[in-house]
């Protein structure tokens, strides 16, 4: 079986997930790695013996055939856009664009070849707990109302993520991933976006640090997702995320901080299904997923459709809270 050659653009701590995952699939060969900042992209290269670059154009000069991309949002269109005029495959981390224009031509251009991949990094679609949701959504009936959360600890008020123009902020980059799981769970478009944002902790900061959406969904469904840039150093993890899922028959809870990664309520019992085993991030679930479907030529989720609407919706949360006013969607 051929090994497929891979490389990875980005050398923070997302992009080295990426690259690990790559070097764990026996499959794959990560040959370089990508970073306009040189010390980040040697590091990186000398921890995983690869070669590395500093160009993205560079790097696309060589023979790789799939390409994680896991830079700043505003980069993804353009370089995802290159990678696949050369026939490279692409996992795109998460929003996929900053424009519903540019997600659009992505599309366009993988109906137009269907021969090269593109995959948007929603790596909570493969996170045990969440994962699971979708697997045993019957268990709870008909879903109509979901509460979520995605809380990241922030350093400082410094940085790309700051500002709205490289990252989309809090509103985009941190809600994005709610709002793609619950078009999943509902199988339906949302329909109207509302949200609020403020600066209540980093008020020196370019972008909301914390804000507040409400969504409808064309089924009548809705949900509430709230999204922080802040979490307290004496919280056991950087990241807070979870989610209450209601249906006509009971409920389910995920919430990544706990040892339990789904539980599931009923008018008959409570539930706790064996997803217990070794720790280990979800990114490597969702690459191994990719190259699979690759491989074998089957159809994957996370699409670039998937990503078009989800920055669609995160987009229209984004104007709703500077004008205050409700976001509807043809």
């Amino acid at each position: 079986m051929k090994t497929l050659k891979a490389a990875v653009v980005g050398a923070g701590w997302v992009g080295k997930m990426h690259a690990l995952a790559y070097k764990s699939n026996p499959r794959v060969k990560l040959e370089w790695i990508a970073d306009v900042n040189e010390e980040s992209a040697r590091k990186m290269a000398e921890d995983l013996k690869v070669e590395y670059t500093t160009t993205f154009t560079e790097l696309l000069e060589k023979d790789i055939q799939i390409l994680s991309i896991a830079t700043p949002p505003d980069t993804h269109f353009r370089m995802a856009k290159a990678a696949l005029e050369k026939g490279v495959h692409v996992l795109v981390e998460k929003p996929i664009t900053l424009d519903v224009k540019e997600a659009e031509i992505l599309m366009d251009m993988t109906e137009e070849n269907r021969e090269v991949r593109v995959m948007v990094g929603f790596s909570e679609r493969f996170h045990i707990g969440f994962n699971a949701v979708k697997k045993r959504i019957g268990s709870i009936g008909k879903p109509y109302m979901a509460h979520g959360w995605w809380v990241h600890r922030a350093n400082s008020s410094k940085g790309w993520i700051w500002d709205p123009e490289k990252s989309g902020g809090a509103i985009v980059d941190l809600g994005v991933f709610l709002i793609d799981l619950f078009r999943w769970y509902f199988n339906s478009e949302v329909r109207m976006v509302e949200c609020r944002s403020g600066n209540f902790v980093f008020n020196d900061a370019e972008s909301e640090d914390t804000a507040s959406m409400f969504l409808k969904f064309r089924t009548g469904a809705f949900a509430s997702i709230d999204v922080s840039r802040f979490l307290p150093n004496s919280f056991p993890s950087p990241l807070n995320v979870g989610m209450h899922l209601y249906g006509t028959k009971g409920c389910m809870k995920v919430d990544t901080s706990m040892s339990l990664p789904l539980q599931i309520f009923t008018e008959e019992d409570t539930s706790i299904p064996d997803l217990l085993r070794t720790p280990k991030l979800w990114i490597s679930d969702e690459i191994n997923y990719f190259i699979e479907n690759i491989i074998t030529g089957k159809k994957h989720i996370c699409t670039v459709k998937d990503g078009l609407m989800a920055i669609k919706v995160a987009l229209g949360a984004r104007k709703s809270a500077e004008t205050h006013k409700k976001v509807v969607f043809n």
